[in-house]
């Protein structure tokens, strides 16, 4: 029974810890170039203005003009 306690409260406090360390997702929801966010994908109401580190698109509100 301890192991499984043991087990489960490593999951629980792993993720925190994890998302730390991982480079990704320090970088996604930064600002970058006019105000915009990095993310993986804008969205259809943003329009791509720059690149972010790890080939993350920098996305700002708004449509691009015709």
């Amino acid at each position: 029974m301890k192991p499984l306690l043991v087990a489960i409260a490593f999951l629980f406090l792993s993720d925190p810890l994890m998302a730390g360390l991982n480079l990704l997702s320090s970088e996604m929801y930064k600002e970058c170039y006019q105000g915009g966010v990095c993310r993986l994908e804008c969205y259809g109401s943003e329009m791509l203005v720059a690149y972010c580190t790890f080939q993350l698109e920098c996305c700002v509100t708004g449509n691009p003009p015709p």
